[in-house]
């Protein structure tokens, strides 16, 4: 009887029961995976750790695991959403598991589930061997990607126009056209893709004309936005065709010449955002883009020494007559006068000096200048780009060194992937420590070099600054300190953009 007992005994504390596997290689076709963290009445989150098991077991699969921002998934998979599995785990009675993965269709593409249990009921054991048992039924799966198993969305149709962008060139040039027609780019964001597109006017109302996309199913001639004329100058009442071509009903205002606006809803918040068209065609003309409020350009600078000296680009300053710095201080934005000191334009470095009475100098400065730096660092910038386009206020953008040397090996330059544009020039590069390592100074131009570039921009290394720096005959020792260090960079954001400061030129 006890040998008996036993065996009864061993069968009850521990069984297993497994249900209706689906084929594996049924996922082939996709190439990254979301796993939906399973959340709990009680407010509680992936209690068992279910969730982050199956995310594991993906990954060791093959399969990207995406995380829950889809602003910071690779763009693949932001532009194709057919690559992505849906992934959701569920448990119930203590003992079972339920795993459904479906497709951008909804479809689903592979299911299983699997009860366990134990004499003692332990609900965490139960549910891990319930998971186990269902990741059995993949067998020694890996991922051996199939683009034609990939599934096809079918999109609403939009409308189509023979247009191109010679088209639209000649029609722009040879008509007298109103304020919101022209040729426009998106001011690219982590919530919205490329766009390059032509407004022209139908009748009583304009059409917004896909020229180039980042996304395949949007073709040239595509009708992306309709814009109706509201009572009020520049401002549009809009249909925008989502990604998907649904139809978004929104507004648009001509924010002034050469920048369109848009309203959307962000679709994970659901809060308001702003996304921005800049006209690239017609051009503005020379004399009203590079005179308004009588300001020839601007660039952003950072502050070297107490006394005020400030670091920038020389072709910042080209043709100054008047120099503005505007800086945050705790009760707002100042403005100084300052000139120029000395200026490198071979190696494209300049030295200014705050001059103004009002300007009382800082009692120290809150980073180091370093001459090093790794590739695969991270990296940041703070800078004021698109100054007249994008406001007053100070933006932050980072990435990482790509290579200790510029175009054709030139060894002046860093390669960054930190995104920067018109305006950030002179801004200082900062290293995760919040150390200056450089100024950005350039992007790659797509034109020059003939084809379509991602994320390749450069800084000057900060060795051509400390050497125009010792070049002063009355100077301060440059800061040594590292007291950023041990911040987050949003703390050191807090800090550091009360040292870098808006230039305008006069």
């Amino acid at each position: 009887m006890k040998s008996t007992y036993l065996i009864f005994l061993s069968i009850v504390m521990s069984w297993n029961i497994g249900f209706g596997q689906s084929n594996p290689k049924s996922l082939d076709g996709y190439k990254y995976a979301y796993v939906q963290k399973l959340e709990y009445k009680n407010g509680r989150t992936d209690i068992y750790g279910l969730s982050y098991s199956t995310e594991r077991f993906l990954k060791n699969s093959g399969f990207y695991i995406l995380g829950n921002n889809n602003n910071s998934w690779p763009k693949e998979a932001q532009l194709n959403p057919c690559l992505i599995l849906n992934v959701l785990v569920n448990n119930s009675d203590g003992s079972k598991v339920f795993m459904e993965i479906r497709n951008c269709k909804g479809d689903l593409v592979y299911t299983d589930k699997s009860t366990a249990a134990n004499w003692v009921n332990d609900f965490q054991d139960n549910y891990n061997r319930s998971l186990k048992n269902i990741f059995k039924g993949f067998g020694n799966y890996q991922l051996s990607y199939n683009a034609s198993k990939t599934p096809k969305i079918e999109y609403p149709e939009v409308e189509k126009l023979e247009e191109t962008e010679e088209s639209l060139k000649t029609y722009y040039t040879t008509n007298t056209i109103d304020e919101i027609e022209g040729i426009y780019k998106s001011y690219q964001s982590d919530q919205f893709g490329y766009y390059m597109i032509g407004i022209k006017k139908y009748k009583n109302e304009y059409k917004a004309i896909i020229i180039e996309s980042d996304f395949k199913h949007w073709k040239p001639g595509d009708v992306k936005a309709v814009f109706e004329p509201s009572s009020m100058k520049g401002f549009y009442s809009t249909t925008w065709f989502m990604g998907n071509k649904t139809p978004f009903e929104t507004f648009a205002l001509m924010e002034n010449p050469a920048l369109l606006s848009v309203e959307f809803k962000d679709a994970q918040t659901g809060d308001k955002r702003t996304d921005k068209f800049i006209k690239m065609y017609p051009s503005a003309d020379v004399s009203s883009a590079t005179t308004i409020d009588g300001i020839k350009a601007t660039g952003s600078g950072f502050v070297i020494s107490t006394d005020g000296v400030i670091a920038t680009n020389a072709h910042v300053i080209e043709n100054a007559d008047r120099i503005e710095i505007h800086l945050n201080t705790e009760f707002g934005t100042k403005t100084y006068t300052a000139s120029i000191l000395l200026k490198d334009e071979s190696n494209d470095v300049a030295l200014l000096k705050i001059d103004d009475d009002e300007f009382k100098g800082f009692n120290s400065l809150p980073y180091s200048i370093l001459q090093t730096t790794d590739i695969g660092e991270d990296v940041f910038t703070i800078g004021y780009p698109l100054n007249s386009l994008m406001g007053d206020n100070y933006k932050v953008t980072d990435g990482i060194v790509s290579s200790n040397s510029g175009l054709k090996d030139d060894v002046r330059f860093i390669q960054i992937t930190t995104p920067i544009q018109p305006g950030n020039s002179g801004g200082p590069l900062f290293n995760k420590d919040g150390n200056i390592v450089g100024l950005t100074t350039s992007k790659l131009n797509e034109r020059a070099v003939g084809t379509s570039v991602e994320n390749v921009n450069y800084a000057i290394k900060a060795t051509y600054l400390i050497n125009i720096y010792n070049m002063l005959p009355q100077k301060e020792e440059l800061s040594a300190n590292t007291s950023l260090s041990d911040k987050d960079l949003k703390d050191q954001v807090k800090v550091l953009k009360n040292y870098v400061c808006l230039i305008k030129i006069y």
